[in-house]
């Protein structure tokens, strides 16, 4: 979290990447602390959790009994107390010492893009971030994504989108009103980042509330794997694997002291 960033948008050998806008903003996300990188790190090797505020308390555990019944809130928590893990282990950092830009400005200072309405805006969003996740959406518009990573691909219009660190995504949307925020929130939900577009300085649009944070599952954890459960292995023919050959071995040349 130290030295300079910045967006480069590189333009394709022909001059043209065959989308039309009228307007193309960067809109470069990152985080920072105020604390020592270095004190940072120092801590998260004492404590890996150190700045995990979310972790589930007693109050989530009361309020599961009471929705789901006794057995179900122990069930739900059986998994991660033998694994000795926590299922709000989403992120090293948080918003207790992070603070989420865009580019280069707080949610307070409300970077703006302007536009006027009925032209088409291109977004060229880029994670620049050392530690977090960010959902984006911009409440009012859908956004049709056109690009991932640099790469063209077949436009699909979504409500949202989450991209990591080092992703790049482009979109493009059509404002009509007079203002519209881009939020993008922490996968983890503590914090945002927050701009604008608008039609003139100084307007803005209303900013919403952060969402819950969603616990991990085992899905999350195994990465997919409990799907090979269907896998059929009766049917691997072995029969052309010729493990005669492995004869030649010469193992007597081992020196075994």
């Amino acid at each position: 979290m130290t030295g300079v960033y910045g967006g480069i948008v590189i333009d394709p050998a022909t001059g043209v990447d065959g989308v039309r806008a009228d307007r193309d903003y960067t809109i470069l996300l990152s985080d920072w602390t105020d604390e020592d990188p270095m004190r940072v790190l120092s801590k998260l090797k004492v404590q890996s959790d150190y700045y995990n505020y979310i972790k589930p308390t007693v109050f989530d555990f009361f309020r599961d009994v009471s929705n789901d019944g006794v057995k179900s809130a122990f069930e739900k928590r059986k998994m991660w107390n033998e694994m000795r893990m926590n299922p709000t282990d989403l992120a090293d950092l948080s918003g207790a010492t992070l603070t989420y830009l865009t580019n280069g400005v707080t949610p307070a200072g409300n970077w703006t893009g302007l536009f006027k309405p009925g032209e088409k805006v291109r977004l060229r969003f880029i994670n620049g971030s050392g530690n977090t996740f960010y959902d984006v959406r911009i409440p009012g518009l859908k956004l049709k994504v056109i690009q991932v990573d640099g790469q063209n691909l077949e436009p699909v219009s979504v409500d949202e989108f989450r991209f990591g660190p080092g992703e790049t995504y482009d979109v493009l949307v059509e404002p009509r009103d007079d203002a519209y925020t881009i939020f993008s929130q922490s996968m983890d939900r503590t914090g945002y980042a927050r701009g604008t577009l608008a039609v003139r300085a100084g307007l803005n649009a209303q900013v919403p509330a952060v969402d819950k944070p969603e616990w991990l599952t085992m899905n999350d954890m195994m990465g997919g794997m409990g799907g090979m459960g269907g896998m059929d292995h009766s049917k691997m023919d072995m029969g052309g694997m010729n493990q005669g050959s492995m004869a030649g071995m010469n193992h007597g040349a081992m020196t075994m002291d």
